[in-house]
């Protein structure tokens, strides 16, 4: 898999080789920084956070539907990890078949990761399991239809909990899948990924379904119940104008539903003995949403063009299972994108009010800055 390696979401590749007929060596990089600002409500008053991370994009196609993909992340630690591994065989688009380290069919924050969201920060209402920034190991088919309006992807994958004492030892797989109809133009993403604002280069009404299953997914090996998850997602994304300056507004909501079958999970990093073992806790069992909106200001300021945007977040435990009633946590942000060139160069400007339950209110602002080539 590390011989080969097509880049599946870099929107542009730095380098391109040619290797004969039908036959290319894509390489690329992608770059994500914030600083977050201390919170002085906090009872410890708080403390300022910086980070980044890089990403290298490789990509191969070997034969007219033979292709592969070997993506790479450097964690805030040092350490390198595979993000994506793919050997990938697409011979239609109606029907294609990758095996690896991949994306499963989940929600549309998911798909898009953190490079092709509309916010900066990921939400916390999506909760599908993943062994590393969501991915999972295992095999996807996927393909499009109805003129590229209609798209799918399903599989069968490694799944949660794969390790001594956690509750899927016994080697019990994660089913998942996806189904999007778009109403207007087709989105302009490969394959089945997605993205939460395309910044007007198409008239977006898409409605997304969902939907995981694995028996024996959450708990312990001596307490374990069946997961299951399932949401749907909508986006609409408008051109307001008719020339290449137009405004452009967005609109996205999704709605999620999370089921442990009356057990906690165990907590993340459980009896973890490395990274290949990420995939492990963390699951809550409720009921959460988020919606978000946006706007693409029409007139350049400087460089670039400003996006003002709105986001609200709510996850509702299920009740009986954290604590009396229904615990929950909400989260809301406002701030703008400053948009130089797409997803491929942005920077960011957030206010964060994060509630979470049983805790006290933080509040924090965040700068951070994306490049892709």
């Amino acid at each position: 898999m590390a011989i080969g390696m097509t880049m599946p979401r870099a929107a542009s590749a730095a380098v391109t080789v040619d290797l004969g007929p039908e036959s290319n060596f894509t390489l690329g990089v992608g770059v994500r920084a914030q600083y977050m600002t201390a919170d002085p409500s906090t009872p410890d008053n708080g403390s300022a956070a910086a980070a980044a991370d890089l990403r290298v994009y490789m990509g191969a196609q070997w034969y007219r539907f033979i292709k592969s993909t070997l993506n790479l992340e450097r964690i805030r630690d040092g350490n390198w990890n595979v993000l994506d591994g793919i050997f990938q065989i697409e011979p239609w688009k109606a029907f294609n078949v990758w095996f690896g380290r991949m994306l499963p069919g989940s929600d549309r924050s998911n798909l898009d990761g953190p490079y092709f969201l509309s916010t900066y920060a990921f939400p916390i209402v999506a909760q599908y399991p993943g062994s590393w920034s969501g991915r999972d190991d295992g095999m996807s088919i996927w393909g499009k239809l109805l003129k590229d309006r209609f798209r799918y992807v399903a599989g069968v994958y490694r799944g949660h909990n794969w390790n001594p004492g956690a509750s899927a030892y016994g080697h019990q797989p994660l089913f998942a899948g996806r189904l999007e109809y778009n109403f207007l133009d087709p989105e302009p993403s490969p394959a089945y990924y997605t993205a939460s604002t395309y910044y007007g280069k198409a008239d977006i009404l898409a409605i997304g379904l969902a939907g995981q299953y694995q028996a024996d997914g959450v708990g312990s090996a001596q307490e374990k119940g069946d997961y299951k998850a399932w949401n749907v997602d909508g986006l609409f994304e408008k051109r307001i104008g008719r020339n290449a300056r137009a405004g452009v507004y967005t609109l996205e909501g999704a709605y999620y539903q999370y089921y442990t079958d009356g057990v906690r999970d165990v907590a993340p990093g459980y009896r973890q003995p490395s990274a290949d073992f990420g995939n492990i806790g963390g699951i809550n069992s409720g009921t959460a949403f988020l919606a978000s909106t946006a706007y693409l200001i029409p007139y350049r300021l400087g460089w670039g063009r400003l996006q003002p945007l709105v986001r609200y977040q709510q996850f509702r435990y299920r009740k009986g299972l954290y604590g009396p009633g229904h615990p929950k946590t909400n989260q809301f942000d406002a701030g703008a994108n400053y948009i130089m060139d797409g997803h491929n160069l942005r920077f960011t400007f957030d206010y964060v009010r994060y509630a979470p339950t049983g805790a006290r209110v933080s509040n924090a602002f965040l700068i951070g800055m994306q490049f892709q080539y």
